[in-house]
């Protein structure tokens, strides 16, 4: 999705994370002693998630943070592989004299994060799709082959180019791509992927009007109010419209739930599976409508998908809501879709006036 100037490409971990308060004070510090502006605060909101909160009154196009290009990591271009921006994070993870440490250090540690990059093999049946499941199962081959050294030949860097002889795990290379992956935005005219302090403690919220600026000048990348905002209120960040399937893939969180349900990304009337998603082009947020020929074939497509999920038993054992983070997700995606589905069902039904058969 488009703001302003900046493309996000991938998102924040909407987990709650457990940084003690003197690592929020000291990136904060080194923001400002290197010429930048913040006027927000970090804590926690109503749902017991970190965020941050305004601590002034802003009006629309107000700075709300002012990020100093030298607290801005360059993670690589569009055109570049996977393993740039993640070996570039793993060389400041590596390196326990960086120049980002401030901002390395507010960074989610390995079991407050989780996407496609991380995710255990072990739950790759439970999205009971066969386009995630493969997503995932393609990020663990990817880094298998990256740690042991097969795709040198055709990469820009080399593991040992970036972080020299010291000891790199397969586990120490999915908690670099999951960072990235989950953090980087694109500069549109420089065409770079570019990792930002600040912005990035601000939740997602899909109607949010709060933006990036423009980064032309390597001065400053600015986050601006997109409304009026009182002090005191939790500024949002909107990351795009995301379908649930896609945020949990992609950033390991379940939005907040919408009214009417929205169909899952594998879901939706026109979703190709060989086509790379783009932000630029999301699925039509209008009803499905057409003849009542094409109402008939949608409405079996969606039966269709609901009954294999219905019929797809769990690979693993149910747990207490609450020990295992994953399942619990991978579980309320599984009940959003189906919820999405039958809506849709019934919806369709409805035009057809026939009754829908779940």
């Amino acid at each position: 999705m488009l703001h302003a100037y900046v493309l996000v490409a991938l998102l924040i971990c909407h987990q709650a994370s457990s940084q003690p308060l003197d690592k929020i004070e000291n990136l904060f510090k080194w923001v400002r002693d290197l010429g930048g502006e913040i006027h927000l605060e970090v804590k926690n909101n109503r749902h017991g998630v970190r965020g941050a909160f305004a601590t002034k009154s802003f009006a629309e196009n107000d700075v709300i943070a002012a990020i100093p290009s030298a607290t801005i990591m360059n993670t690589g271009s569009f055109n570049e592989s996977f393993a740039v921006p993640t070996l570039t994070v793993l060389r400041e993870l590596k390196d326990p004299h960086s120049r980002f440490k401030p901002y390395v250090d507010m960074w989610p540690k390995p079991d407050e994060l989780v996407n496609s990059c991380n995710m255990d093999l072990k739950y790759a049946p439970m999205w009971k799709s066969a386009y995630w499941e493969k997503n995932m199962r393609d990020w663990d081959l990817h880094l298998r082959a990256l740690l042991a050294g097969e795709l040198d030949a055709d990469l820009e860097y080399t593991i040992k180019e970036m972080v020299g002889n010291a000891e790199v795990t397969l586990d120490d290379l999915k908690y670099a791509c999951a960072i990235s992956s989950t953090r980087y935005v694109s500069s549109l005219r420089r065409r770079r992927l570019l990792m930002a302090p600040i912005f990035d403690l601000a939740n997602h919220w899909r109607n949010c009007s709060s933006s990036l600026s423009a980064y032309e000048t390597g001065d400053f990348l600015y986050f601006m109010a997109g409304e009026n905002i009182n002090a005191g209120d939790e500024v949002c960040y909107s990351y795009g419209s995301l379908r649930d399937d896609y945020a949990v893939a992609h950033y390991g969180f379940l939005p907040d739930l919408e009214d009417p349900p929205r169909l899952a990304l594998v879901d939706t009337p026109d979703y190709n599976p060989n086509k790379p998603y783009s932000h630029d082009e999301p699925p039509s947020e209008e009803p499905f409508d057409g003849t009542p020929a094409e109402l008939r074939a949608e409405m079996e497509r969606l039966q269709l998908i609901y009954n294999e999920i219905k019929a797809t038993p769990d690979v693993l054992p149910p747990t207490p809501k609450g020990q295992d983070y994953v399942y619990d997700l991978l579980k309320a995606l599984e009940e959003r879709r189906l919820n999405a589905l039958a809506y849709e069902i019934r919806r369709i039904a409805g035009l057809l006036n026939v009754k829908a058969e779940l």
